[in-house]
């Protein structure tokens, strides 16, 4: 297996876990503010981005066009957010899932020696998706409990 069964097993169980929350969340649900000031399909959204620029990320690395330099996330996550939020909630959720199916199958079809280029970088990717999914996701479920949701 190209990536590490460890991250493959956390990619996995994570996308099933965002894939039960998305199937259950009403509007309202949607709308709920998490502690940072996102909405839950905020957070979703910010999910979907970040797996999406990863899925870009390593079919690049794949396909040979191994850029110099790397980026600054926060800056990303700023840009972004505000944009994010204009996003109908219902589609940013499904965009969540779908990306995370997407990226965490085509991790496991990379070849050993792109996913040892990639992480060998001065700013190597992160392939562990899951953990990725998993913090905001918690924050998610935290918020949604709070606010009445379980």
């Amino acid at each position: 297996m190209p990536i590490s069964s460890a991250f493959a097993e956390s990619n996995r169980s994570q996308t099933d876990r965002l894939r039960r929350l998305v199937d259950r969340l009403t509007p309202a649900m949607l709308a709920v503010r998490l502690p940072n000031g996102w909405t839950v399909a905020g957070a979703l959204g910010h999910i979907a981005f970040w797996d999406r620029q990863r899925l870009c990320l390593m079919r690049r690395w794949a396909a040979g066009e191994i850029g110099p330099g790397g980026y600054d996330g926060e800056v990303f996550n700023a840009a972004l957010q505000p944009l994010l939020e204009l996003i109908p909630p219902e589609r940013v959720a499904a965009a969540a899932v779908q990306t995370a199916e997407e990226v965490d199958a085509f991790l496991l079809e990379l070849s050993t020696e792109v996913v040892e280029a990639a992480l060998a970088r001065p700013d190597p990717p992160n392939l562990d998706r899951g953990s990725h999914r998993g913090y905001h996701l918690d924050q998610v479920e935290k918020a949604l409990a709070e606010a009445g949701y379980s």
